[in-house]
């Protein structure tokens, strides 16, 4: 049997926003030990800056954040041309 040599799969690079430290921290832990390529942003500002340096192939956006709120963040990242392909999951802990 001839076995194909092993091909490198690209990572999957997923970017999670969220202002609470301990949110962003058990979402990177459970992702990276999935094998996925994890960014992370404490805030709107911080994560349209990190879309620009290298967009993510996911997003996890908290709703309910100070100053941008996750929909706010959601609105730019559909505006935007380049970054509107980019699916987006909403994440909050809202009743």
């Amino acid at each position: 049997m001839i076995q194909s040599p092993d091909i490198a799969v690209p990572q999957a690079r997923i970017l999670i926003v969220d202002d609470e430290a301990g949110n962003r921290d058990v979402l990177e832990i459970i992702l990276k030990h999935e094998g996925f390529l994890v960014t992370t942003a404490a805030g709107g500002e911080a994560a349209l800056a990190a879309l620009a340096q290298q967009p993510p192939d996911l997003i996890l956006l908290d709703i309910m954040m100070p100053g941008m709120d996750g929909y706010e963040v959601a609105a730019k990242v559909k505006a935007d041309p380049v970054t509107r392909p980019i699916p987006v999951v909403m994440v909050s802990a809202l009743h």
